[in-house]
């Protein structure tokens, strides 16, 4: 089996050492998971291919969501932010008039 490494961006282990200790422990038992294969789920660890941005990875962490990207048999964390600020807002769709 493959073992992968991992690493953070220097912006990502910032947010990391901000988390709650209990987040932080949390995510190191689920990197021990995650290290293993990070395109695989579990049941405690349910991994998500992000939709708006290919090749990029997600998982939830309580309230928060940490964004991972696999770069050959390392894998690097980019964000770990709590949920609202992960998933912004799109601004709506302005519908133009019909014309006939």
């Amino acid at each position: 089996m493959t073992s992968y490494r991992f690493e953070f961006l220097e912006s990502a282990e910032r947010e990391f050492n901000r988390l709650p200790q209990v987040e932080r422990l949390l995510c190191e038992e689920k990197l021990i998971y995650l290290l293993r294969n990070p395109f695989q789920s579990h049941p405690w660890l349910r991994v998500r291919q992000g939709a708006r941005h290919p090749g990029k990875w997600r998982f939830h962490l309580g309230e928060y969501r940490v964004f991972y990207r696999v770069d050959g048999l390392t894998v690097v964390f980019t964000r770990i932010v709590s949920r609202p600020r992960a998933y912004p807002r799109r601004a709506p769709k302005v519908r133009r008039p019909r014309t006939t």
